[in-house]
């Protein structure tokens, strides 16, 4: 106030009252100026930050890709404008508060701010958008079998190892005999953490004997993740990949090269800063002529031979009189590792002596089958498909060679073929398409164990080996009920010049660039047509299907087709058609409707409009697999009524899935109505379905009476208040398949319904859901008797696990072994508090990603409890500090921790079972709580190379053992 009365004195000096008067006025109106300035520069900064959100809401649903640069700079320059906006708010309260503005120049730096905040927002519309593919990983890690104990296998790896240290080879060949282990030693090659260490980027291809050039470029191209689209020819892809690799130091790992290969021609480029390629190959020319050296692998030694059969049918061997029979048994395998592995899974599964001298008795006599390059190991390989015994799996084991060697052939795909081609029981109101998709997979686990076919993933896929394949293939072509005809992917017509057509029972030409079908083809004894992955292929000539009564199975999943012809009314057998990804199918011809017995359809990805009412004859459908759709064209679609009675009609259907995206048209149109429908289908067991709201998932309980009894749905995915999502997270972080999912997103406070699917489900998602508090207020004791894996995300007002106050009745989490926390905001106590019982006993895996305001993570108390956890994985919690050893933890992950300063108290205690370390960002970690006697299970540790420079130890020695561990960035 002094300053303002001198300011008016000095006024009144110079021009009296009026000049007292003007003064006054005009500072009441720099004040009015500096409160609009001010709501202008708060209104564009609630924009701003309202942009930055969305950003980073789609940033998050969209985690298969990253950022670009200029999204970055422009994120970073929006936190420092908020900042700035956030300290003119505080100088314009604390003027407010005194009664006394600056106004001009407050005003003025309002009105800079709010131009700069401005500017950010129309910077942020990115008409390009913001997100790019990220770039591909430095090494993709393969299933690979241990090497320790075979010192055959080692030495040679150690030689590869040491040859790839010289910068004067470039290339590296590895021969053997077919089944010797060069594909096991290259799969540790690829691995190895030396390696990832020599290399910016490792390339895996497998080049089988069906390769050609075109498809191994087209799989480095995929592996660099480079946009294939924009070549018109090879030699335009050549240059991109070429391109690409010049400045990067790679090593291409080529496996099972059966020609030689001109690199430069596909793109590799010769950029003499280190790079390598280093192949395996059965022929010393391929060799020669690739390579600078050669690396040869020696079969196994005797003992080396005993032990790797031992390791796999350790059981059985121990059992009385079997073990000498077992050294003869292992002395026949000739000492080729995946003869020893495919002839001791078989044999593992005999139970008795005289089941082991029977056998031998049977793989001592078997004939040599001459296919050159394999003859060595196809004798064993048919001795297995002999051991299957039953003619049906024996088919069903044969059906893997219609697919390309190494592909990934989806479980439920392939038992839905096999099941339509009666293999696994004739389907009818007693032998449930459910039971017959059980046996299916227990016949497939069955030709995994004995090493026909090999697991992929969650055993969602299996892979058949090359040399499997091609055992599988000779002896179909030896079975007259099993004449395949299996062609090359590189085909780019239907070939005309094939005799036996008229024979073949399966004919699969998958993956390829097939263009054109034949008019009417001979093909009266056809079963199976796997057509699937040809986008080229645009039409189907319309008597195409008019010889192919018999057809049981037609896949034509991603093909570039636009309908189906009228000659399909003739497949009046057909079992099972697959449409899926089909994007240029918009309607279903009327002929389908004579499909009578079809078993199986699938038409998700088509653009057909939801629901065809012709579906409603298919009375026989058990499967049914369709995308929601609605015409774009508002005037053509208010003339088509939906029939939803159409779902109910179809009595027999156990499985139904319907994918839906977009969210809004179902919403508003058709789900209530649908669901209304799909609860009366007394036979379903599988359903995956969205639900708006949770009414409506109450609704279909209610209406479903035997939701409650052992009739219920064995297996289904529920996404509740969202979009079906083809690949949640959660499951991604499981070791095994889901059957029974849910995602809740419904931010309503009805919680009601939730609780009486929660008992039935394995894994549950729970997004957004705000208006709870404790963990236990949404999943009670009652509600979790089945749930094993939980995420948690967006869920700003959780506290804590557990309510205090109902510390008596609760014992919450009893079955859970997976948690998986993020963007818990608000997350102060977390296990902490009154936990009762054996709650935690079963958890072996947490994940805590995005909880900033996490200040502790465990308490003494929990810790005993957490007897099984063997991975912990913690990611961008700024307030952890320290965290408390775990004696069973085989997997620390810490990502982002920047305040966190110790990962131990006690080092006579720190992590006896560790297996893998990862820290990353973590810069006040100093040291690590490792010594001479603890830690002996480690076997990797990866973080930054600066960081691990840093770290300060008491013991050199014991910084060099961990050193052979490390992986570094």
């Amino acid at each position: 106030m002094a300053e303002l009365a001198k300011e008016l004195l000095q006024e009144i000096a110079k021009d009296g009252a009026k000049g007292a008067f003007d003064y006054l006025m005009g500072k009441h109106s720099s004040w009015n100026n500096m409160d609009n300035n001010f709501d202008m520069m708060i209104t564009a900064a609630e924009k701003l930050q309202a942009k930055r959100d969305d950003h980073e809401g789609t940033v998050e649903q969209n985690r298969t890709k990253t950022t670009t640069r200029c999204y970055k700079k422009w994120l970073s320059s929006v936190v420092k404008t908020l900042q700035q906006v956030e300290t003119l708010r505080a100088e314009y309260d604390s003027m407010r508060a005194s009664n006394w503005m600056h106004g001009s120049n407050y005003s003025s730096n309002a009105i800079t701010m709010c131009k700069k905040v401005e500017r950010l927002v129309e910077e942020g519309d990115f008409q390009g958008g913001f997100l790019v593919d990220k770039p591909p990983e430095a090494i993709l890690k393969l299933n690979a079998p241990d090497l320790e104990g075979f010192p055959t296998l080692q030495r040679s790896l150690q030689e590869i190892l040491e040859l790839l240290r010289s910068d004067k080879l470039k290339g590296i060949g590895i021969f053997g005999t077919v089944g010797v282990g060069k594909t096991t030693i290259m799969k540790n090659l690829n691995n190895h953490e030396e390696v990832a260490k020599m290399f910016d980027i490792v390339i895996w291809v497998n080049v089988s004997s069906e390769r050609n050039d075109e498809k191994l470029q087209l799989n480095i191209a995929q592996r660099l993740k480079l946009k294939t689209e924009v070549a018109m020819c090879p030699g335009e892809l050549a240059n991109i990949i070429s391109e690409e690799m010049k400045d990067k130091k790679y090593l291409l790992l080529l496996d099972e090269v059966m020609d030689s290969i001109d690199l430069q021609q596909i793109g590799i480029p010769e950029n003499g800063n280190g790079s390598k390629v280093v192949l395996t190959t059965e022929f010393r020319h391929v060799c020669s002529s690739m390579t600078e050296r050669m690396v040869k692998v020696d079969r196994l030694s005797s003992d080396e031979a005993w032990r790797m059969f031992q390791q796999i049918a350790a059981e059985k061997i121990d059992l009385p009189d079997v073990e000498p029979v077992a050294r003869l048994v292992a002395d026949e395998c000739d000492r080729l590792p995946l003869v020893i592995r495919t002839v001791a899974s078989s044999f593992k599964l005999k139970d008795s002596d005289s089941e082991w001298r029977n056998g031998l008795r049977e793989l001592e006599k078997w004939p040599e089958i001459e296919i050159p390059g394999l003859t060595n190991m196809h004798a064993f390989l048919k001795f297995c498909y002999h051991e299957l015994k039953d003619e049906k799996k024996k088919k069903c084991f044969l059906y893997g060679a219609l697919y390309p060697a190494d592909s990934k052939i989806y479980v439920d795909h392939l038992v839905e073929c096999w099941a339509a081609e009666g293999l696994l029981g004739t389907i009818d109101d007693r032998w449930k398409f459910r039971v017959a998709r059980d046996k299916g997979r227990d016949i497939l686990g069955h030709l995994v164990n004995v090493s026909l076919l090999e697991k992929g993933e969650k055993m969602i896929y299996v892979q058949v080996n090359n040399s499997v394949r091609q055992v599988a293939l000779y002896i179909s072509s030896q079975e007259p009920d099993c004449k395949f005809i299996a062609l090359k992917g590189e085909h780019s017509s239907y070939p005309q010049n094939i005799t036996d057509w008229q024979e073949a029972r399966r004919i699969s030409m998958i993956e390829g660039k097939l263009q054109e079908l034949p008019e009417s083809p001979n093909c009266n004894k056809l079963l199976s047509l796997l057509l699937q992955r040809n986008p080229n292929l645009a039409t189907i000539p319309p008597s195409f299907f008019q010889n192919m009564q018999k057809l049981l199975v037609l896949d034509l999943y991603r093909t570039g087709i636009a309908s189906l012809p009228s000659s399909v009314a003739t497949l009046t057998r057909l079992k099972a058609l697959f449409l899926n990804d089909c994007p240029s199918i918009t309607k279903l011809p009327p002929q389908v409707a004579e499909l009578c017995f079809l078993e199986v359809l699938d038409i998700r990805g088509c653009k057909i409009i939801f629901i065809p009412l012709l579906i409603g004859k298919l009375v026989y459908l058990r499967c049914l697999r369709m995308s929601y759709h609605k015409c774009s064209n508002t005037e053509d679609y208010r003339d088509k009524e939906i029939d939803y009675k159409v779902i109910s009609s179809l009595s027999r259907l156990e499985e139904l899935m319907i994918d839906v995206t977009p969210y809004g048209h179902w919403c508003i149109d058709v789900a209530k109505r649908v669901i209304q429908e799909v609860a009366f289908l007394k036979n379903l067991t599988t359903l995956r379905i969205s639900f708006p709201r949770p009414e409506i998932l109450k609704m279909f309980i209610e209406n479903r009476p035997s939701w409650r009894d052992h009739e219920q749905l064995t297996s289904f995915w529920f996404f509740v208040g969202c979009e079906s999502e083809n690949n949640p997270l959660i499951l991604d972080c499981l070791e095994y398949k889901v059957n029974r999912y849910m995602r809740y997103c419904y931010t309503g406070n009805d919680d009601s319904t939730v609780r009486d699917v929660l008992p039935k489900t394995d894994a549950l998602e729970l997004i957004g859901h705000n208006n709870i508090k404790c963990l236990s207020d949404f999943m009670n004791v009652a509600s979790l008797n089945h749930v094993r894996s939980c995420l948690i995300e967006r869920c700003k007002k959780i506290t804590s696990t557990i309510d205090a106050e109902r510390e008596g009745e609760m014992d919450i989490l009893p079955i859970l072994e997976q948690l998986h926390l993020r963007n818990l905001l608000l997350l102060k106590s977390i296990f902490e508090g009154p936990i009762s019982g054996k709650s935690l006993s079963k958890l072996h895996t947490i994940v805590v990603k995005c909880c900033p305001m996490l200040t502790k993570l465990f308490s003494n108390g929990v810790i005993q409890q957490l007897s099984k956890l063997k991975k912990l994985v913690m990611e961008s919690c700024f307030k952890i500090e320290k965290l408390i050893e775990l004696p069973s933890l085989e997997i620390l992950e810490l990502v982002d921790l920047p305040n966190l300063r110790t990962t131990s108290v006690d080092e006579s205690l720190a992590w006896p079972q560790l297996k893998v370390l990862k820290i990353f960002g973590c810069p006040k970690v100093k040291s690590l709580p490792f010594s001479k006697n603890n830690a002996t299970e480690l076997k990797l540790i990866e973080g930054e190379q600066l960081w691990w420079e840093a770290l300060q130890w008491q013991d050199s020695e014991v910084r060099d053992h961990l050193q052979s561990f490390c992986s570094l960035r």
